[in-house]
């Protein structure tokens, strides 16, 4: 995705953020999805000032397009589905 900070900020998307600790360091994470709901499966984020999209694959979260850090996104989705009730 080739969407930065500066392109989000023009578009009036409310930022819901939260944090979660993740192997002792904290991350702070926007959600940049208008509406959730129950039942999603695909959540857009904001992380580390890059766009990030989460993808629920047999209840399990996952980046889209990485196998990398699949733990991480794991936990990130599964923090998102705990506080929004998913």
């Amino acid at each position: 995705m080739e969407e930065t900070i500066d392109t989000l900020a023009q578009n009036n998307i409310p930022r819901q953020s939260i944090r979660i600790t993740f192997k002792g360091q904290d991350f702070q994470i926007r959600i940049l999805d208008r509406e959730l709901y129950k039942g999603m499966t695909e959540i857009s984020i904001l992380l580390d000032g890059m766009v990030q999209k989460l993808i629920k694959i047999k209840e399990r979260w996952h980046f889209e397009n990485s196998e990398n850090d699949s733990d991480f996104a794991n936990d990130i989705g599964r923090s998102i589905s705990l506080r929004y009730r998913l």
